[in-house]
C-alpha cells in the first residue's frame, strides 16, 4: 500500500461504479473516505472525484496552476465523469457543474469551504434556463459560482456581496434571495463579477478549466491557513500529509418546484432518541441552511409536501447509522423531487445524549462495546454527578473565574469559615467568599454548598480540597475585592453583602447574582455499564487521591484500584492535632520536636491502619510531608490570637516563628525531602507510623502494599541518602514487631531536574509519581497560586489554549514526563510509572499517559468514573491504529 503523501490517485465514485478500494482517511479525507462509502452502498450520491492529499504538498510550489502530470490526471477523471453524467465540463449547452470542498483527515478550522457551480459560464447560464425552463435557478447558480469562488479563490472579502445582495432585496422588495426573479439575480451575478474585478484589478477568469485550476490550488493551500496550522499544532497533528479535496457532481435543491435542502439526523441530538431530527429549507442550497436568513421546517414535513423522497431519505439515514455504527446526520438536497445524498457524518451530541446512543446502538446489535466506547463524550460522567445551573433567564454574570471543581451551588454569601459553619447549624446553605483558603477554614470548607476565591489557581488549597469533596468551586475571581471589615465585596460596579444570593458555575468559573434553578443530576443505571465495558478494555490503572478512610471507602465505591496519593500533611489539620504540629514547629531543637511528633505518631499511625484496612491489598502510596512549615501557621492577627489563646503561648512567639519561616516562594523552597533532610525526625515519625500500622494490621489478617514516597527529589543523592534512612527504619520496626511488610520506596517527578536526571535517580526508586500540578507550575514558571491574576487573559488572547493546569501541556510538560519514564526504565526496567497531579482526572491528559505506557493515573475521588472511561477510550482507540 502507498504511503499516504506518495499517492496522488484520483479517485472516482458513483452510486453505479465506485472504486472498490477503501483508501484511509490520510488519503482521502474524512469526508471523501466517507462519500465512498456511501457511494459503495448505492446510495444517490452525485458522482464525484478524490483528489488525494498526496498532491497536497505539490501546491505549496505551485505558481497558481496545477502541475501538468495532475492536469493531465484532472482531465481523465473529469472525463469519467462526463460521461457518466451525459453532460460536458464548460459546455455552454449542457455544463457538467461541480461543487469543490476541503476533505481534511479530521474536522478542523480553516480549511476551504465549498466552491459551486463550476463550469457554469455566463452563456451557460443562460442556456441553462432556457433548458431548465427555469431562469431564476440559472442566475442564481451563477451569482454563487462567483460568490464563493471571489471569497475563497480570489481573496475577495464577504461583506462586497452581502451589501450587493441588500441592496438587490430593497430593490426588488424581497425579504430573502429566494424571492427574487430571474431577471433580478442576473443582474445581481453581473454585480457580483464586477465586484471582483474591481476588488482584485484583474479580469474575471471565463475559463471553466482555469477557474477549476485556481480552484483546486485554493484548496490545497488552505491546509497552510494559520488557523489550521495553530490547531494541528495544539493538536498534534503535524505529521499529517494534508488535505484531500472532494470534486463532486453539483446537486442543488434551488428550483422553485418541490426542491430544496436539508439535514437530517438519526438520533435527537439534545436526547439520544431514535427517531429524526432535522431541517429543511425549500428552494435553497446547503449554505442556505447556515446562513440563518430564512426560517427553515422541520424536516417532518417532507412527509406532507415531499412523502416519496422523505420515505427514501429515512431508508437512507437508518441504512447508514448501521453502516457506520454510529448516529448520522445526512446533509441532503432535493431536485424537483429527486433525493440526493450529499454527505454522511457523525452526528452531533450532548454529553447525555452520548450516553443513550451508546447504550442502544450496542443493544440494537449495531456496534459492540468497543465501538460504544468510542462514541461517548468523556465529560459524560459529570453531566449524571453534579447539578447545574438553569440559565434560562439568567442575568449576565458578576464575574468569572477559574472553574476548579464542576458543578453549581446556591446560597447566601459569607466571608469566614467559622460563620458558614455557624449558619449551617441553622440550616442555612452558604457560599463561602475567601481571598484564598487556608488548612484553618476546613470546617467552614466541609459546610459550605460552594466556595470561591479571588487569588490562586486550580491546584490551590481551595480547589484540591474542593475536588475532593465533589464541592462546587471557583478560583482566581480577580476582580473580586473583598472588605472583611464591613463584610462585603465588590464585582465591578456591584457591591455584595454578607448573606446576599449568589449562584455559581464550578463548570465556567461564572458568578450570577441572586438565586438561580438547579438541574439536579439524575442517576442513570446505563453509567455502570459504560464503566464495566470501559474497564474490560483498559490497560492503564485508575488510583485516589485520598487522605482518610472515608475518602479511600468513597474512592473504592468509585471503583479505584488504589490509592496514588495519600496526603500526610491534611492528616495533621485535623482539630485535635493541629495543635500538637503547631508545637511541633514552633520547638526551639529536636527534642522540643521530637516531643511533640511523639504526640502525633499514634494518631497517624491509627490513621494509616484505617486506610489499610478500607484499601485491603490495594496498593497505597503515602507521599511524606511535603508542605513548607510555614503553612501550618495562621497568617493574620485573629487567627494567631486565637491560637495564642488556645495553646498558651505568647502572640509575639507566633508572630515571630512564622516571620522567620516566611519565604520569597515558598512551593520552591524550605519543603518535601529538604525538610527531611534539615529535620530528620520528621519522616522518622512518619515512617514509623506507616510501618507499625503495616504490621498489626497484617497480624489481623490484612494483606497490605505500601508505597513510601519521598517528594521534591531534584538529586539522585537526595533519594539515595533517604531511601537508606526508610529502610533502615523499616527493618528496625519490622524486627521490634516481628514481622516483614513488603515496601517499595520511590519518589515523585515534580521538578524539571529529576526529570530530566531519571537515569540517575531511577537507581535508588521501585516507582515514580509524576506530580503534573508542580512539574507544569515549575516547567512554566507560573506560580500556580497567584496564576488568576493573569491566566484568564492568557486564554481570553489565546496565548494559551487551555489552562495547563486543567489538561497537561504535552509539548512542554508532557516530554518532560516522557523523558523521565523513558529514561527511568532504561535503567530500572521494572520501574513503575504514575501521575498523581490533577491531569490524572483529564481525559486528553489520560490519553497521553496511556500512550507513554504509565501503570496509573490517580485523581480525585469524585473523578475516578470518568478517569475510568478515558483510560478505557484510550486503550480502545490504541487498538484501532
Amino acid at each position: 500500500m502507498k504511503n499516504a503523501i506518495d499517492d496522488q490517485t484520483i479517485r472516482f465514485f458513483s452510486s453505479e461504479d465506485t472504486d472498490a478500494e477503501l483508501p484511509a482517511a490520510t488519503v482521502v479525507g474524512e469526508k471523501g473516505r466517507n462519500l465512498i462509502q456511501v457511494a459503495q452502498l448505492g446510495a444517490p450520491v452525485p458522482p464525484g472525484l478524490v483528489l488525494p492529499s498526496g498532491l497536497c504538498a505539490l501546491m505549496s510550489d505551485s505558481n497558481g496552476e496545477l502541475p501538468p502530470s495532475v492536469q493531465k490526471n484532472l482531465l481523465r477523471s473529469i472525463a469519467r465523469l462526463e460521461e457518466h453524467t451525459g453532460r460536458r465540463f464548460g459546455d455552454d449547452g449542457a455544463p457538467l457543474l461541480l461543487t469543490l470542498r476541503s476533505s481534511p483527515p479530521q474536522a478542523m478550522p480553516g480549511t476551504l469551504d465549498a466552491i459551486v457551480n463550476l463550469g457554469l459560464t455566463e452563456a451557460g447560464a443562460a442556456a441553462l434556463a432556457e433548458a431548465l425552463g427555469d431562469d431564476r435557478a440559472a442566475w442564481d447558480a451563477y451569482r454563487r459560482l462567483i460568490e464563493s469562488y471571489g471569497v475563497h479563490v480570489l481573496g475577495v472579502e464577504p461583506a462586497g456581496f452581502e451589501e450587493l445582495m441588500t441592496e438587490a432585496l430593497e430593490e426588488g422588495s424581497a425579504e430573502a434571495d429566494h424571492e427574487l426573479s430571474g431577471g433580478a439575480l442576473e443582474g445581481l451575478a453581473k454585480q457580483f463579477r464586477s465586484h471582483c474585478e474591481q476588488e482584485t484589478g484583474a479580469p474575471w477568469p471565463a475559463d471553466p478549466l482555469e477557474q477549476l485550476s485556481r480552484a483546486i490550488v485554493a484548496g490545497y493551500r488552505a491546509w497552510e491557513h494559520p488557523q489550521a496550522l495553530v490547531y494541528r499544532f495544539e493538536e498534534d497533528l503535524d505529521s499529517l500529509p494534508g488535505t484531500a479535496l472532494v470534486l463532486q457532481t453539483m446537486a442543488s435543491g434551488t428550483a422553485r418546484e418541490r426542491s430544496g435542502a436539508g439535514s437530517i439526523l438519526s438520533r435527537v441530538p439534545s436526547t439520544g432518541e431514535k427517531k429524526p431530527h432535522g431541517h429543511f429549507l425549500a428552494t435553497a442550497m446547503g449554505s442556505d441552511l447556515t446562513a440563518g436568513i430564512r426560517m427553515t421546517d422541520k424536516v417532518e414535513a417532507l412527509a406532507e409536501t415531499m412523502p416519496e423522497a422523505y420515505r427514501e431519505l429515512l431508508a437512507w439515514t437508518d441504512k447508514l447509522e448501521r453502516h457506520f455504527r454510529d448516529a448520522q446526520e445526512v446533509r441532503f438536497a432535493i431536485d424537483r423531487e429527486r433525493l440526493w445524498l450529499l454527505d454522511s457524518r457523525p452526528a452531533p451530541r450532548t454529553a447525555k445524549a452520548s450516553l443513550r446512543i451508546a447504550l442502544e446502538l450496542e443493544a440494537e446489535g449495531i456496534c459492540d462495546d468497543r465501538q460504544a466506547l468510542l462514541l461517548l463524550d468523556p465529560t459524560v460522567i459529570d453531566a449524571y454527578q453534579y447539578p447545574v445551573l438553569d440559565k434560562t433567564d439568567a442575568p449576565p454574570a458578576l464575574g468569572k473565574g477559574l472553574p476548579a471543581s464542576p458543578g453549581s451551588a446556591v446560597g447566601q454569601v459569607v466571608f469566614f469559615a467559622e460563620h458558614a459553619a455557624e449558619l449551617a447549624g441553622q440550616g442555612i446553605k452558604t457560599i463561602l467568599i475567601r481571598h484564598e483558603t487556608t488548612p484553618e477554614d476546613i470546617d467552614g470548607l466541609k459546610v459550605a454548598e460552594g466556595i470561591v476565591t479571588s487569588h490562586g489557581g486550580l491546584t490551590s488549597h481551595a480547589a484540591v480540597v474542593a475536588r475532593g469533596m465533589g464541592k462546587c468551586c471557583i478560583v482566581g475571581a480577580g476582580g473580586i475585592h473583598i472588605d472583611y471589615l464591613l463584610n462585603e465585596m465588590s464585582l465591578g460596579d456591584t457591591c455584595v453583602k454578607r448573606l446576599d444570593w449568589i449562584s455559581i458555575d464550578g463548570n465556567t468559573g461564572e458568578i450570577y447574582l441572586g438565586r438561580l434553578p438547579q438541574v439536579p443530576p439524575v442517576l442513570e443505571g446505563g453509567i455502570a455499564k459504560v464503566l464495566a465495558w470501559a474497564d474490560a478494555h483498559r490497560t492503564l490503572g485508575v488510583y485516589a487521591n485520598a487522605d482518610t478512610a472515608e475518602d479511600a471507602r468513597h474512592a473504592i465505591e468509585q471503583g479505584a484500584g488504589g490509592i496514588g496519593l495519600c496526603r500526610t500533611e491534611h492528616m495533621f489539620f485535623e482539630i485535635d492535632r493541629i495543635p500538637v504540629f503547631r508545637k511541633m514547629i514552633l520547638a526551639l531543637d529536636e527534642v522540643g520536636r521530637s516531643a511533640a511528633l511523639a504526640e502525633l505518631q499514634p494518631m497517624q499511625r491509627k490513621d494509616f491502619m484505617d486506610i489499610f484496612r478500607v484499601m485491603d491489598g490495594r496498593p497505597v502510596t503515602i507521599r511524606l510531608l511535603d508542605p513548607p512549615l510555614n503553612e501550618f501557621l495562621p497568617k493574620g492577627i485573629r487567627s494567631q490570637t486565637r491560637m495564642s489563646r488556645l495553646m498558651g503561648i505568647p502572640v509575639e512567639t507566633i508572630q515571630q516563628r512564622t516571620e522567620s519561616l516566611t519565604e520569597n516562594n515558598p512551593m520552591m523552597g524550605h519543603r518535601g525531602c529538604r525538610l527531611a533532610i534539615t529535620y530528620p525526625e520528621i519522616y522518622n515519625m512518619q515512617v514509623r507510623a506507616i510501618v507499625e500500622a503495616a504490621c498489626i494490621v497484617i497480624k489481623e489478617g490484612v494483606s497490605v502494599t505500601p508505597e513510601i514516597m519521598v517528594p521534591l527529589v531534584s538529586t539522585w543523592r537526595e533519594l539515595k541518602m533517604l531511601r537508606e534512612q526508610i529502610e533502615q527504619l523499616i527493618a528496625q520496626v519490622c524486627e521490634e514487631l516481628g514481622e516483614s511488610v513488603p515496601f517499595k520506596i520511590g519518589t515523585m517527578i515534580e521538578t524539571p531536574r529529576a526529570a530530566m536526571c531519571s537515569r540517575a535517580i531511577a537507581r535508588y526508586a521501585d516507582f515514580y509519581s509524576f506530580g503534573t500540578n508542580d512539574l507544569t507550575q515549575m516547567a512554566y514558571g507560573f506560580s500556580r497560586d497567584d496564576v488568576g491574576m493573569f491566566l484568564p487573559m492568557y486564554l481570553e488572547k489565546e496565548i494559551l489554549d487551555i489552562d495547563p493546569f486543567i489538561r497537561l501541556d504535552q509539548e512542554g510538560t508532557g516530554q518532560l514526563v516522557r523523558i523521565a519514564a523513558e529514561e527511568g526504565r532504561k535503567v530500572h526496567p521494572g520501574l513503575k510509572l504514575g501521575i498523581c497531579g490533577e491531569h490524572g482526572g483529564d481525559a486528553r491528559s489520560i490519553k497521553f499517559f496511556h500512550e507513554l505506557g504509565l501503570d496509573y493515573v490517580s485523581c480525585s475521588p469524585f473523578r475516578i468514573p470518568g478517569a475510568r472511561l478515558a483510560a478505557g477510550q484510550a486503550a480502545v482507540q490504541e487498538q484501532d491504529r
